[in-house]
């Protein structure tokens, strides 16, 4: 209310619910490309992260391989972010591990297939 009262501007940092969608006659190499950029490039550390991919039926299993390809190369990949050739730091709280299988546990439960990952190591 103050800040209306003096006419100010509001930001919010929300999240986001954010998707990307894929048509059936996408370019699929940057399709790959663009997804684990959006997903993993920046660790959850922008608002603009995707969480939904929604598929054309038509490249659903060639999208979902690539990605598992890519996926593959990240997690070989994890560890200390301070050391060289590191692309993604671990989880670094127990709280975000329980929420972490928590949505796992909860995606499954809803009819969710875990393709790749979905453990804690």
């Amino acid at each position: 209310m103050e800040v209306q009262n003096r006419f100010g501007k509001h930001l919010l940092e929300l999240g986001g619910n954010n998707a990307l969608l894929v048509a059936e006659d996408a370019d699929l190499d940057m399709v790959s490309r663009a997804i684990i950029f959006a997903c993993a490039g920046t660790a959850g550390q922008r608002c603009t992260t995707t969480r939904r991919l929604i598929l054309h039926e038509k490249v659903y299993d060639e999208v979902l391989g690539r990605l598992k390809k890519g996926y593959e190369q990240i997690v070989k990949r994890v560890g200390d972010p301070l050391d060289a050739g590191v692309l993604y730091g671990p989880m670094h709280s127990q709280t975000g591990i329980e929420q972490f299988k928590k949505a796992v546990d909860q995606a499954v439960k809803l009819g969710g297939k875990i393709e790749f990952g979905g453990k804690v190591s």
